[in-house]
């Protein structure tokens, strides 16, 4: 007797990522980075109520920040890993609004004091450009004195964890492997997943551009904002680029 074939398919990233999403980033640490979000609230002298978490896939940093009585606003620009933070929301009974929306039209999103684009989502815009367009839709939506807070990750970073790297893993109904790769500024990764239940195969290819500190700089000197902290990792050093990872702290300047 021959079994099922197995179907296999090419999907947009996050679209079918989205089911074991938060299995695959279950090492990443939301409570130190919320920790970390208030402290740069603290040290920028900012108590926002309102803030926005953008690129915030399946809602768990927004969940986290709710819990500290934050309201909380998401926004991505994949349905799919909205549709799981909405259902987490669901289950965990918060009051978190989500909107289908990515970080080159904020169109219609209320206002706020406080903005947040984390773990390295800004490397997934492909040009300079697109970075410098995404200021100033963030800009329109922060009220005067607002912050925006982003990071993104280096060459150093891709260089020295993703130069080449196959990981294997699986959970209940799944299997995946990702491969990581650095070429030519661009950090690759490859997904290559199986549902069990369906037998069915899927693979997705994730891109990010991997841009030098001084053209962000650059960037950032042309935006309406003022940059107020550029920061190491999660300190208050000032960054390299030698570091793994760089925040942002960046203010929308009051008219006078």
């Amino acid at each position: 007797m021959f079994g099922r074939k197995k179907e296999k398919s090419r999907a947009q990233p996050y679209t079918r990522l989205a089911e074991i999403y938060d299995y695959v980033m279950r090492h990443v640490d939301y409570v130190q980075w919320a920790d970390y979000i208030e402290a740069v609230f603290a040290r920028h002298s900012l108590s926002p109520t309102r803030v926005l978490d953008l690129a915030c896939g399946t809602g768990s940093m927004a969940l986290e920040l709710r819990k500290r009585h934050y309201r909380v606003y998401g926004a991505d620009g994949c349905r799919e890993m909205l549709d799981v933070a909405v259902e987490k929301t669901r289950k965990t009974g918060q009051n978190v609004e989500f909107f289908h929306r990515n970080l080159l039209d904020l169109s219609g999103l209320p206002r706020f004091e406080a903005a947040l684009c984390l773990y390295d989502s800004v490397n997934y815009l492909m040009t300079i450009e697109d970075v410098g367009m995404a200021l100033q839709e963030v800009h329109k939506l922060l009220l005067p004195n607002g912050i925006f807070v982003f990071d993104v990750c280096t060459e150093s970073n891709s260089l020295r964890y993703f130069r080449r790297l196959t990981d294997k893993d699986g959970g209940d109904g799944f299997t995946y492997v990702r491969e990581s790769f650095y070429r030519s500024g661009i950090q690759f990764n490859r997904f290559k997943i199986r549902f069990k239940q369906t037998n069915e195969s899927v693979e997705e290819e994730h891109r990010q551009r991997i841009y030098a500190l001084s053209d962000i700089l650059t960037t950032l000197d042309a935006s309406p904002f003022s940059l107020e902290g550029t920061y190491d990792g999660f300190g208050f050093c000032e960054p390299d680029e030698d570091s793994d990872r760089v925040h942002f702290v960046l203010r929308k300047v009051a008219a006078a």
